[in-house]
């Protein structure tokens, strides 16, 4: 059973999707499920199964868009060092207060930023029971190096620095970021490049454009550094040695510096985005069995 419902984030109105399952005896346990970078909450409809199948078993979820993304905030404004914490505990903070779930049993699970977040919050609020990151970035600025090193080499990594500074003396001077296109921000090469606009003529609610404000956010966006303050809650870390986006070595960062109890699941060969490749079932079901073993 699915409501759009909205709750509000330091003040700001985030909307999102509440799933209930159909039979509730007591209360549910829930999970807030976050999505990744220019995305939104039905994120290629993986969301949405995941809902589904955890609705099946017992386990309600709020899958919601960031703010920036989908119709939450200003478009284009995304902001994971701080912002995006903040709204993945405002969602904790909507579960609790609901009738149908028993606040004590609350989780998370996102995917790719979103799963980096999924560690930054877990860090910083104790009342995330468990959590589940899928193929999480670690670190903002590796990820960005890594895009814009792989499509142009050093100087064009150096050069989008470069591009970041001047963008953040404009913000301190006039008080505003200028904006651009995606693939000004995310080096798409040029099969990325027609695989993105494909995707956005499917799904229109990923960002067309962001304030270069949103990559300074990366470069500041380090997970790696919280994730042993989830211990000993437990974290599952899923991700794809295939992964040409967010590489592995993302994950083993993460699970290196997390303390117990943690999961480090490894699949072989599936794209950065789970939902678009064979093992999306696989993974659905890998995060539902970690959020029932542990909330």
């Amino acid at each position: 059973m699915e409501s759009e419902v909205a709750f509000y984030s330091e003040g700001e109105r985030v909307a999102g999707t509440l799933c209930l399952p159909d039979r509730i005896r007591d209360k549910a346990p829930a999970v807030a499920l976050l999505h990744g970078y220019s995305s939104f909450r039905d994120d290629l409809r993986g969301f949405v199964e995941l809902a589904a199948l955890l609705a099946d078993h017992g386990i309600a979820s709020l899958r919601f868009d960031f703010r920036g993304c989908g119709s939450s905030g200003e478009p284009g404004r995304f902001h994971p060092h701080d912002e995006w914490i903040e709204d993945a505990r405002a969602a904790l903070s909507y579960l609790e207060g609901r009738p149908e779930v028993d606040a004590g049993r609350l989780g998370l699970a996102g995917i790719s930023v979103g799963g980096g977040v999924t560690v930054g919050a877990a860090a910083l609020d104790p009342r995330v029971r468990c959590a589940v990151a899928l193929c999480p970035v670690a670190d903002g600025g590796w990820w960005l190096e890594h895009l814009w090193t792989g499509l142009g080499g050093r100087p064009a990594w150096e050069k989008f620095l470069d591009r970041l500074a001047a963008d953040r003396r404009r913000r301190a001077r006039e008080g505003a970021s200028a904006k651009v296109p995606m693939e000004e921000i995310l080096a798409f090469g040029p099969e990325g490049l027609a695989a993105w606009r494909k995707m956005r003529e499917e799904f229109p609610r990923f960002a067309s454009g962001a304030y270069l404000s949103s990559p300074d956010s990366l470069l500041s966006f380090q997970p790696r550094h919280l994730v042993h303050r989830i211990a000993p809650r437990p974290l599952r870390i899923i991700h794809s040695l295939a992964d040409a986006s967010v590489p592995f070595h993302h994950a083993a960062e993460l699970y290196g510096r997390a303390g117990e109890i943690k999961d480090l699941v490894v699949i072989r060969d599936s794209p950065h985005c789970f939902w678009t490749g064979d093992d999306n079932r696989r993974v659905q079901e890998l995060t539902l069995e970690w959020l029932e073993r542990y909330l």
